[in-house]
C-alpha cells in the first residue's frame, strides 16, 4: 500500500530577469514515486530538514539540524540529475556560486511579494526594485562554507505523453536523482557582508526602501535555492 508523503517538489528559482508578479499557469497534479534513498530498505523515514526541504519551509531546517542561527547561516542546494556522483561533486564543489546566486533571488522574489502584494505603486518601479537588489546581493563573497548535511532521492515519474496503467513498463517512466546539501556560514561574516551589500543599494523609491526593509530579516532565515511546487504529489512503496 503507498503512502502519501506530505511534500512538495521544488521548481528552479527565479531567475533575474523574470517577472515576480506574472501569473502561475495552471498545472495537472503530477504524482512523483520515491524508488530509492538512503535507509528506506530498512524502513527508516525521510529526515525532518529533508521534508522541509522539499515543502520549502526553511523555518523547520536550523531546528531539525539542531543548528544555531545566531551562529550560523544556513544555505540549502539541491541538484538534480541521472548520475548520483556526478550530482554530488557538481553541487558541492563547482555550482556553489550559481545556487547562491538562486538563494538570494528566490528570497527577494518572495519577499517581494508579500510586501508588494496589493500594494498600489508602478509595477516598473517595484521591478526595479527587485532588479537593483538582486544586483548588489551579487556582489556578496561567499566564502568559508561548511558542509552540514547530506541526502539523495531516486525519482521516477511518467515520461511526457506517456499514459500509465498497472502494466506500464519501466521504459514508461523517466528515473533521476534529487541531491540536498546543507551548508553554513559564520553569521558575523555574512551578516556584515548582507548589511554592506543592502547599505549600498540607493533608497530612490519608497518600493526600495520597503523591499530592504522585508529582506533585512528574511535574508537571515535559512536561504533555500528552490521554492515548492503544490502541483506534485511524492509517494512511497
Amino acid at each position: 500500500m503507498k503512502r502519501k508523503l506530505i511534500a512538495v517538489s521544488a521548481l528552479l528559482a527565479l531567475c533575474l530577469t523574470s517577472n515576480v508578479f506574472a501569473a502561475k499557469a495552471k498545472q495537472a497534479k503530477v504524482k512523483i514515486e520515491i524508488v530509492n534513498r538512503p535507509g528506506m530498505a530498512l524502513g527508516t523515514d525521510i529526515p525532518n530538514w529533508v521534508q522541509a526541504v522539499l515543502e520549502g519551509d526553511n523555518k523547520t531546517i536550523a531546528k531539525s539540524l539542531k543548528i544555531d542561527l545566531k551562529e550560523h547561516q544556513i544555505f540549502v542546494f539541491s541538484n538534480q540529475g541521472t548520475d548520483l556522483e556526478f550530482l554530488k561533486t557538481w553541487t558541492d564543489q563547482v555550482d556553489v556560486q550559481r545556487q547562491v546566486a538562486n538563494s538570494f533571488s528566490l528570497a527577494v522574489g518572495q519577499s517581494a511579494n508579500a510586501v508588494f502584494q496589493g500594494s498600489s505603486g508602478e509595477e516598473n518601479k517595484k521591478q526595479m526594485a527587485i532588479d537593483q537588489t538582486i544586483k548588489a546581493l551579487s556582489a556578496i563573497e561567499i566564502n568559508g562554507l561548511l558542509k552540514e548535511s547530506q541526502y539523495w532521492i531516486q525519482f521516477r515519474k511518467p515520461k511526457q505523453g506517456v499514459k500509465i496503467t498497472k502494466k506500464s513498463p519501466d521504459s514508461a517512466y523517466e528515473y533521476y536523482y534529487e541531491y540536498y546539501v546543507v551548508f553554513t556560514m559564520s553569521r558575523d561574516i555574512y551578516d556584515a557582508q548582507l548589511d554592506a551589500a543592502l547599505n549600498g543599494i540607493e533608497d530612490n523609491a519608497s518600493e526600495t526602501a520597503i523591499l530592504k526593509k522585508a529582506l533585512s530579516e528574511n535574508l537571515r532565515a535559512p536561504l533555500l535555492d528552490k521554492a515548492a511546487d503544490e502541483s506534485v504529489e511524492y509517494v512511497e512503496e
